[in-house]
């Protein structure tokens, strides 16, 4: 069924009659403009279709005024949910050397596989999540999804041998693949293009945040002692508990506090509603469109850039999945600092981490070249590399060592800078919902097979592995050269399209909530 299309009339300038004059660009897909569309616009999205006004001008003053909004009523909540999985995710990591991997019995590669199964599930689950963003409200999305996961965290605490732990990690990772989508698609609803790499960098700042509490939590812990005689709880369950506890709070927040978009804002009158949507019309992305667009999905499954981005985030998380996951071990074990103290140090860990990821959005903002960014991030990290591996661990060594690991923790980066590349460059609603879930699938993927990179035979310094990551580092820096050539030569053919036009630029983003894709749209300019 079509989808039904809203008019809003616009009052435009006679130069806009030229709009219907095609490129020569065979790449561009523009839309055909005839006489009267040029003073209409014509509007797909659903759910911004009661709120659109082209005429209002937001004065700068007015914008700082509604992002503050935004970022009061919206940021915290996004934050709290991410930090809420990076807890439940990441809380193997530190209680595998707090005794946990001896009390359920754990051998061989069964450690790797906790992780490896959660990003199956993940990778299950990513397909059925993106779908379900684009029909049903996203932040109920988010919430029963929290929900379910918390339910698993309670769950977790109390299992005690590996087979129902590797049930429950899977299970973990199918409800945690709405996570990210939910995330993403949240941000595009309201905030800019320009604003949205400090956006990401906030909320993804928060699994560093989480990793610095577990390791408090951790060292603390780590003392209470054992009553496995009197039926007390073992000392990393206290911290397993306190991980879930803290989801249950967050779960309750966001479905309470968390609008599904900015037209259904409860806190927000009718005019408010209004300018929230048409402050993102230059993100030309639009707000919501449930109905499913064939076309957009077969433009999805040609667009190389599609598939750029699934390499480039499989390539990144194969680095940083097994760095997160072993990195306990790495500070204990290869690099000598006693359990209390390798707690103590995933600490200046998650510190390094905040850093690189404002660091990061700090670089994009200001030279507007992300992909160069990157690449020099990824360096850092084949630097910290090369001394781990060359550097034999001793007591007169290991601080150095400890330095190169910091070093390691810059590519973790990246994954903000492709969520960036991903909204700002991904437009229409069905095209989104595939790119977004293929995405994260190469998210899932590269997590679930990081771990099998480092064989307990290569313990304890797993020399072969960090080997493989430097090849990955490599392939990494290919990747995002080509990428950004490929966008920057299609942000070349739209601008000549649009010279040959003639265009005169009075109604910026006409086609904003047209829910057109970004090769479609002739007003799209990509991030590079």
């Amino acid at each position: 069924m079509a989808a039904p299309t809203h008019s809003v009339g616009i009052e435009t300038a006679p130069a806009l009659n030229q709009i219907d004059v095609k490129g020569h660009d065979d790449f561009i897909e523009d839309v055909e403009l005839n006489e009267k569309d040029a003073s209409v616009e014509k509007v797909e999205d659903s759910e911004a279709a009661p709120y659109l006004d082209h005429n209002i001008i937001i004065a700068e003053a007015q914008n700082k005024k509604l992002k503050r909004m935004i970022d009061r009523r919206i940021l915290p909540l996004l934050c709290l949910a991410y930090f809420a999985q990076a807890m439940d995710k990441g809380a193997t990591s530190p209680i595998s050397i707090m005794g946990w991997l001896e009390d359920v019995h754990a051998s061989g590669q069964d450690y790797a596989l906790t992780s490896t199964v959660l990003w199956i599930g993940l990778v299950a689950g990513n397909p059925v999540a993106s779908q379900l963003i684009r029909r049903f409200p996203v932040a109920k999305v988010l919430a029963v999804s929290m929900l379910v996961w918390t339910g698993l965290a309670f769950a977790l605490v109390f299992s005690l041998s590996v087979p129902p732990i590797l049930a429950n990690r899977a299970f973990l990772g199918f409800f945690e693949a709405s996570f990210n989508p939910c995330l993403v698609t949240i941000m595009v609803q309201w905030y800019l293009s320009s604003e949205q790499a400090l956006i990401s960098a906030v909320w993804h700042s928060f699994t560093s945040l989480s990793t610095c509490l577990q390791s408090v939590m951790g060292f603390g812990f780590y003392y209470i002692q054992d009553h496995n005689n009197t039926g007390g709880l073992r000392s990393w369950q206290y911290l397993l508990l306190t991980a879930a506890c803290i989801s249950a709070i967050a779960t309750v927040t966001v479905f309470f506090f968390l609008p599904d978009s900015p037209t259904r804002a409860r806190w927000a009158d009718e005019e408010l509603k209004t300018k929230f949507v048409e402050r993102v019309r230059s993100n030309n992305q639009g707000i919501k469109q449930k109905v499913w667009k064939s076309d957009q999905a077969w433009e999805t499954a040609k667009d190389p850039q599609v598939y750029a981005l699934f390499a480039l985030t499989f390539c990144q998380t194969l680095v940083i999945g097994g760095i997160g996951k072993f990195s306990a071990l790495l500070i204990n074990r290869a690099f000598g600092f006693d359990v209390a103290t390798s707690q103590l140090l995933k600490i200046p860990v998650s510190v390094v981490g905040v850093i690189s990821y404002f660091l990061m959005a700090y670089l994009q903002q200001r030279f507007e070249q992300t992909f160069l960014t990157m690449i020099g991030f990824t360096l850092l990290n084949m630097v910290g590399t090369i001394v781990i591996v060359c550097v034999p661990p001793s007591q007169s060594t290991r601080v150095g060592l400890m330095i190169a690991f910091l070093l390691l923790q810059f590519f973790g980066a990246c994954n903000t800078a492709t969520s960036v590349v991903l909204s700002r460059n991904i437009a229409g609603q069905t095209k989104k919902s595939i790119a977004y879930a293929t995405t994260f699938m190469a998210w899932g993927a590269g997590n679930a097979v990081s771990p099998q990179l480092f064989w307990s035979t290569w313990a304890p310094r797993y020399i072969p592995s960090l080997y493989i990551h430097l090849g990955l580092y490599a392939t990494y820096i290919l990747l995002a050269l080509a990428t950004r050539t490929m966008l920057i030569r299609r942000n070349a053919a739209k601008k000549a399209a649009q010279e040959a036009r003639n265009i005169v630029d009075v109604q910026a983003n006409l086609h904003a909530f047209q829910d057109l894709t970004d090769i479609q749209n002739p007003d799209y300019k990509y991030s590079i």
